[in-house]
């Protein structure tokens, strides 16, 4: 839940700036695990690939097989795991602002 108060424009866009920045930095934190949860495991290294930068907003992989496990190389999961994780994670948001 979101409660502001408006005092002053300056107050206002001050108090939404920091609950975007609250909101980004939950939703990244949920697709870094639902990532990490959704990657085909066989030793864990992709699924623990998953990293948040430091920006915060943010979330990478740089195990150099990662793209080929998005392209259905591993017959744990569909081509395109990662977009439809991305979703995932965009539903759950939204079901978490109502």
């Amino acid at each position: 839940m979101i409660s502001i108060t408006v005092s002053s424009p300056k107050t206002t866009i001050d108090e939404l700036n920091e609950e975007i920045e609250k909101f980004i930095d939950g939703f990244t934190n949920q697709l870094q695990g639902n990532l990490r949860n959704e990657t085909p495991k066989l030793t864990g290294r992709a699924s623990r690939g998953w990293t948040k930068k430091n920006t915060k907003d943010t979330v990478s992989n740089t195990v150099p097989y990662i793209n080929r496990l998005d392209e259905g190389w591993s017959k744990q999961k569909p081509r395109g795991f990662v977009k439809q994780t991305i979703r995932k994670t965009i539903r759950q948001s939204r079901r978490s602002i109502k």
